[in-house]
């Protein structure tokens, strides 16, 4: 097998709380989380000559330095690690030719690029015949970001310290999901530069335990986020008071912002409330559907050539 095709999806947070400021700079954080069937695609394939790695990119423009992107980090990171384990073998790791058609929304508090490189460690390994365990490549995707390893795991989980360290949960209910996006990026680091939070040290396994069954018991939709994203750009005050007003039954921010995601009952009535957003704030907006496992282990195809 030399070739693979998978869709890495989107994630939106139910509730992220910041619990403080660690010295090390990171703050630390409790989060839901839960994959959406909003998805890019990722196709993956290992080359046969002496090619380098290279990345084409389709869909959604992304900026920056292409060398600089997530899923080539992810594979030269791969690399590295499979290489140290080969060193007395003399066997090197292939290289890939990988393209990558963007449909989540950039710098969105979506994951989709955290997802890009999950997905592409995957597939890698796949790919390689697996020399890495699923533990190492989680220490891989922890390195590349906090929220790499959820996409790497179940569909819904809390994540503890930056986000990597994750608590699986009981696959979450199929709701219908409205996502809106303004057509603007927040950088995640700006945010975080902005927010005023109490110095804290890491919390023990105890206190995180009991911390996530506290906030899961009281069911509360908060992202301590929010602020921060509405007074840069106070149109996601605007957008979550109008999904309120079309008869959502939860609207939050997701991630760092700026997408507002609400919840719906039927699917008619998310598409009503899609037409209304975009009519009065324009942007961007899709209905979808929350997920129970994740699309990343299910690739849509497998092919030798």
């Amino acid at each position: 097998m030399n070739h693979l095709l998978l869709e890495t999806p989107a994630k939106v947070n139910l509730f992220l709380r910041i619990q403080g400021k660690r010295p090390d700079g990171y703050h630390e954080l409790l989060t839901e989380m839960v994959m959406i069937s909003l998805t890019d695609r990722l196709e993956v394939r290992k080359n046969t000559g002496s090619e380098g790695d290279s990345l084409s990119l389709s869909g959604r423009p992304v900026d920056g330095d292409l060398s600089d992107n997530l899923v080539l980090r992810a594979v030269r990171l791969f690399r590295s690690a499979v290489s140290s384990g080969r060193a007395l073998e003399g066997d090197a790791p292939s290289s890939f030719h990988i393209n990558l058609e963007k449909r989540i929304p950039v710098g969105a508090g979506l994951g989709g690029g955290s997802s890009n490189a999950a997905g592409t460690l995957w597939a890698i390994n796949q790919l390689e015949g697996s020399p890495l365990s699923p533990g190492t490549l989680m220490e891989l995707a922890g390195s590349l970001g906090s929220d790499v390893p959820f996409f790497l795991g179940t569909a819904h989980a809390v994540g503890s310290g930056r986000g990597e360290r994750l608590h699986p949960l009981p696959p979450f209910p199929v709701r219908t999901i409205l996502l809106w996006n303004p057509g603007i990026t927040l950088q995640t680091a700006e945010v975080y530069r902005r927010l005023e939070a109490p110095l804290s040290n890491s919390l023990t396994d105890s206190e995180t335990t009991h911390r996530i069954n506290s906030l899961l018991s009281k069911d509360e939709r908060q992202n301590d986020l929010e602020p921060v994203a509405v007074a840069l750009h106070p149109v996601v005050g605007v957008a979550k008071k109008l999904l309120g007003s079309a008869g959502a039954s939860e609207t939050l921010m997701s991630g760092s912002g700026p997408s507002v995601f609400s919840f719906f009952s039927e699917r008619a009535e998310a598409e009503r409330a899609r037409t209304t957003i975009l009519e009065r704030l324009g942007g961007w907006a899709g209905v979808f559907e929350t997920l129970q496992s994740s699309p990343i282990r299910h690739r849509v195809s497998a092919e030798n050539r």
